[in-house]
C-alpha cells in the first residue's frame, strides 16, 4: 500500500552543530509531542531483524507495538529511525531529520515522516496525524532555535510535577548546617524544584556540577548528605563500555554482580567499579514525584561519543562518512567486533572493512577526513555499526570515586558489595603509611600515652586524606592504608600528610620519638567487603606495601613515572633523594621508584616563623 509522506523544511538561524544536540534529544521530544511512555521488551537472540526491542505504546488513541531498530545518523547532518509495526493501524513508520548549513550560517532543517497504513481506509487518519506530528516537530525546532539564538527558555525545561517546598527549605537549611557549599546546595535544590522529569530520573552529580559551574566532588558530597536527609535516593547504574548508556539500575552495591549485558550492543562485560558502575540520584517521592519512564531509548543524544551509526543488512554494504576532525576513532559492530580508525589528511578517501563472524577486518583502518568507510556485512543477520570517538569524557561519578569518599563510608556502611563478589577496579592508587619509632614510644611513654598518640595521628592523616579526595581503607597497628582515584592526587595527599604530621608531632607529648614514612603505588585492584567495610586486595596492594617499606622516616616513595608527571608546583614541594628499583614477588619487572623528602623542613620553618 502506498505510504503517506509528510515533509517540512524550515530555516533556522542557528548552525547545525548547535541545533544537533537538542533536536536529536528524542526522549525529551517525545515527552513533549507524543506524551505517551513506552514499555520495552528485549527481543530474544537469533532474530533476523536489526531491532533489539519490542515496544508497546499508545498514539492517537491507538494501542500499538513495534520493533525498535537502531537509529541511524551522521553527526550534525542527519538522523532517522525505521519501525516495523507488529500491531496497530500502521505497518511501518519512518521518521528523519536532515540539517544542512545555509549560506548565512544558519540551518535548513528538513523533517520527513513516512507512515504506511495497515488498511487503505486508515490513510486519512495517517495523513492527519502525520501533519500534526511534523508540525509539532517544526514548532519544537523553532523553539530550539529561539533558545539558541535569543536565549529564550529551552522547550525541554518545563517541570511536569510540583516540588514540596517545605522539604526543599528543610534541605537547604540542613545541608548548610553541615558546612556544604551554598552554591552547590542552591544548584541541587533548584534542579529538584524546576527541572523536568527527564533531568531528574537520573541526576548525575558531575554533570550537574559541570552545567552549573560548581565543584564536582562537593556536589557529590552534598547529594550523599541529601540521601541521609531523605531528599534524594541513591541508585547505581550499570553502564555498557561501548554505548556508555545505563542498561540496568540497582539500589545497592550488594546487588551488583560480576557481569553485565547490554541488549543494544549484544555485549557482555565484566563489572569494573571505575568504569561500569555509576552513582546517580533521584528525588525522594516525598520531595517530588518523578515518573521513571522512557519515551525513547535510541536517539543520538544518548550516545554523544558516536559520530556515525548505520544498520548494515546481511550480505550488503554501507558507506559511513568519516569525521571531519582528524584523530583516533573506533569502528564497532553489534556483538563486539571492533577495528581502530585513524582519520588523517594523508590517508585514502575510501577504505573498506569486512564484518565476518565476530571480527572486523582489517583491524586497523586509515581514512581521510570526510572520506568513506565501506562496511560489508558477511554475517547472517543485519547488524548496526558505529564510528565512535575514543576517550570521550562521560562526567560519570563512578562507584570507585564514590567509595573513596568518607561520606559514603560513614553514611552507607550497609550499602556494600556482596562478600562473595569481588569486583575489579581498572586503576586505583593505594597509599600505605607507617609510624616509625613506635617501639621506643611504647617503652618510653607507656601503653596508654603511646596508644593515644597513635590514635591522634590517625585523626591527623584521616583529615588530610579526606581533604584530598581519598579514603582511609583501614588502620593496621600504627599504619594506615588509603585509596585514591588517581596517582597525582595520592602524591599530593602524601605531601600534605607529611606536612601535617611534622606539625602534629612538635606539639604532641613524646612526638619527638616518632616519625612517619609513606609509599604509593597505582594499578588494578579487586574490591571486596571484608569485616563490614570496603577493602582492596591484589598485586597492586602488595606493591604499595613493598614501596612503603622502601621509605625511610620522613620520606615518600612512589613510582618514577608518576614523579615525571607531577606539575612543577608539586615537584617544588619535594626534594628528590634518589631513584631506586625493587622487586615484588609475582611481578615480572622491577618497580622503578623515587625516594623523596619535603623540600622544606617543616619543624625548622615553624621555629623560624615563631622566632
Amino acid at each position: 500500500m502506498r505510504s503517506v509522506v509528510v515533509t517540512s523544511t524550515i530555516t533556522l538561524a542557528s548552525a547545525p552543530p548547535d541545533v544537533w544536540p537538542l533536536i536529536t534529544d528524542t526522549d525529551r521530544a517525545n515527552r513533549l509531542i507524543v506524551g505517551s511512555s513506552n514499555v520495552y521488551t528485549p527481543i530474544e537472540p537469533g532474530s533476523k531483524s536489526s531491532a533489539r526491542f519490542v515496544v508497546e505504546t499508545r498514539a492517537a488513541g491507538f494501542s500499538m507495538s513495534y520493533e525498535e531498530a537502531p537509529f541511524e545518523w551522521t553527526l550534525n547532518k542527519s538522523f532517522s529511525v525505521y519501525r516495523r509495526m507488529r500491531s496497530g493501524p500502521l505497518l511501518a513508520y519512518t521518521y528523519g531529520v536532515t540539517l544542512e548549513p545555509s549560506r548565512d550560517g544558519g540551518t535548513l532543517a528538513t523533517l520527513r515522516l513516512e507512515l504506511e497504513p495497515r488498511h487503505w481506509a486508515l490513510r486519512p487518519i495517517a495523513q492527519l496525524q502525520g501533519k500534526r506530528i511534523v508540525a509539532a516537530m517544526a514548532r519544537l525546532a523553532e523553539s530550539i532555535d529561539a533558545h539558541l539564538r535569543d536565549r529564550a527558555p529551552s522547550p525541554y525545561l518545563k517541570p511536569s510535577s510540583p516540588a514540596n517546598e517545605e522539604r526543599l527549605d528543610f534541605a537547604s537549611r540542613e545541608l548548610g548546617k553541615r558546612g556544604l557549599d551554598a552554591r552547590v546546595i542552591d544548584a541541587i535544590v533548584e534542579l529538584i524544584r524546576t527541572g523536568p522529569d527527564a533531568d531528574l530520573v537520573r541526576i548525575r552529580p558531575f554533570e550537574l556540577a559541570h552545567d552549573r559551574g560548581v565543584d564536582a566532588r562537593e556536589t557529590l558530597r552534598a547529594l550523599l548528605h541529601a540521601v541521609t536527609l531523605g531528599i534524594v535516593e541513591l541508585r547505581w547504574a550499570l553502564v555498557c563500555p561501548s554505548c556508555r548508556t545505563a542498561n540496568d539500575q540497582v539500589t545497592s552495591l550488594a546487588d551488583v554482580g560480576g557481569e553485565g549485558h547490554c541488549q543494544l550492543c549484544d555485549l557482555s562485560y565484566g563489572i569494573e567499579l571505575d568504569r561500569a558502575v555509576e552513582a546517580t540520584f533521584v528525588p525522594h517521592p516525598s520531595v517530588r514525584e518523578v515518573t521513571n519512564q522512557m519515551f525513547c531509548i535510541g536517539g543520538p543524544w544518548r550516545t554523544p561519543h558516536v559520530v556515525v551509526q548505520a544498520v548494515v543488512d546481511e550480505g550488503k554494504e554501507r558507506a559511513l562518512e568519516a569525521p571531519s576532525e582528524p584523530g583516533r576513532y573506533r569502528l564497532f559492530a553489534r556483538g563486539g567486533a571492533v577495528a581502530s580508525v585513524d582519520v588523517a589528511a594523508d590517508a585514502p578517501s575510501r577504505v573498506e572493512a569486512r564484518l565476518e563472524g565476530d571480527a572486523l577486518s582489517p583491524a586497523e583502518l586509515g581514512v581521510a577526513p570526510g572520506g568513506q568507510v565501506i562496511v560489508t556485512n558477511a554475517t547472517g543477520a543485519p547488524l548496526h555499526v558505529k564510528l565512535e570517538r575514543l576517550g570521550y569524557a562521560t562526567l560519570a561519578a563512578t562507584a570507585h570515586v564514590v567509595t573513596t569518599m568518607s561520606e559514603f563510608r560513614r553514611f552507607f556502611s550497609k550499602d556494600l558489595l556482596k562478600p562473595s563478589t569481588p569486583l575489579k577496579v581498572a586503576s586505583s592508587t593505594i597509599l600505605f603509611s607507617d609510624l616509625t619509632g613506635s617501639t621506643a614510644l611504647y617503652t618510653a611513654a607507656g601503653d596508654a600515652a603511646a596508644f593515644r598518640l597513635v590514635d591522634d595521628h590517625f585523626d591527623v592523616l584521616r583529615k588530610v586524606i579526606d581533604a584530598h579526595g581519598g579514603a582511609v581503607v583501614k588502620t593496621m597497628g600504627d599504619a594506615v592504608m588509603a585509596s585514591f582515584v588517581e596517582p597525582l592526587g595520592g602524591v599530593r595527599a602524601a605531601i600534605a600528610c607529611l606536612h601535617a604530621f611534622e606539625k602534629f608531632r612538635v606539639d604532641a607529648d613524646n612526638g619527638e620519638l616518632t616519625g612517619i614514612k609513606l609509599g604509593l603505588f597505582a594499578g588494578p585492584c579487586y574490591v571486596v567487603t571484608a569485616n563490614d567495610a570496603i577493602d582492596y586486595f591484589g598485586q597492586t596492594v602488595n606493591c604499595a606495601a613493598r614501596v612503603q617499606h622502601c621509605a625511610e622516616t620522613g620520606e615518600i616513595v612512589f613510582e618514577e613515572d608518576v614523579y615525571a608527571r607531577l606539575p612543577d608546583e608539586d615537584k617544588a614541594k619535594l626534594r628528590l633523594i634518589e631513584r631506586v628499583e625493587t622487586r615484588v614477588k609475582g611481578v615480572e619487572h622491577a618497580l622503578r621508584l623515587v625516594r623523596t623528602r619535603l623540600a622544606v623542613d617543616v619543624v625548622s620553618e615553624r621555629a623560624t616563623r615563631a622566632g
